[in-house]
């Protein structure tokens, strides 16, 4: 049963300078050294919060097929990242630090919420184009691979991961691929994510690991 009201109980530019706020908040956290380890150390935290956020910016109805799709996608995620460290790179190439907390198979299982998220973000981004569905999911893919592509530069620095050998081009083929299936897949759920927020986080996580990148 979907939900008769769309779950966004506070006002758009309220949620936005609460969330640009929130990113300042972090990146003075982590720009000052002796306060950087204990920021770090809340990755798993400001995962979910960013989520609560986004929740609070829900512009659409909810149902069985929005809750499926972003649980096929957390699950293929999982097996995404399973891969990438155990088949497609070569044995130490590629691996997972301490920030995102517990693991599973040397796959921390939060990874899977961060691609829900970075998926629900891209979407709604790309949702409001003026066009028809297969560029949208082109578009949201290619957002993904930007945003990786930001992450890369301080990725190692947070402690998420460590490439041992230069990044290859492959990562990001793996990245848009991947992203290409699971956008696919909720537009086969006919899940259509509408968040006006998501475009100031998305922006904004932007500026944030890219200013990281010139700062730690």
């Amino acid at each position: 049963m979907a939900y008769k009201k769309p779950l966004f109980i506070m006002k758009t530019k309220t949620l936005q300078w609460i969330v640009m706020g929130f990113f300042a908040l972090g990146f003075i956290g982590l720009a000052i050294p002796w306060t950087f380890p204990f920021f770090v150390v809340l990755t798993p935290l400001a995962v979910v919060v960013a989520l609560a956020m986004l929740i609070m910016g829900h512009e659409r109805p909810i149902d069985w097929r929005f809750f499926t799709a972003l649980g096929i996608v957390f699950a293929l995620s999982y097996i995404v990242e399973l891969l990438k460290v155990h088949v497609f790179f070569v044995e130490d190439m590629f691996f997972f630090g301490d920030s995102f907390g517990p693991v599973l198979l040397n796959i921390p299982l939060l990874i899977g919420l961060c691609w829900v998220a970075l998926l629900y973000i891209c979407a709604a981004v790309a949702e409001r184009l003026n066009t028809n569905a297969v560029v949208k999911v082109l578009a949201s893919s290619g957002l993904v691979v930007l945003f990786d592509i930001a992450l890369e530069l301080v990725a190692h620095k947070l402690d998420f991961w460590y490439w041992t050998w230069e990044i290859p081009i492959w990562n990001y083929v793996i990245w848009f691929v991947s992203a290409l299936v699971m956008f696919t897949i909720m537009k086969l759920f006919r899940v259509r994510i509408e968040n006006r927020l998501a475009t100031t986080m998305y922006v904004t996580l932007i500026i944030f690991l890219l200013l990281l990148h010139v700062i730690i």
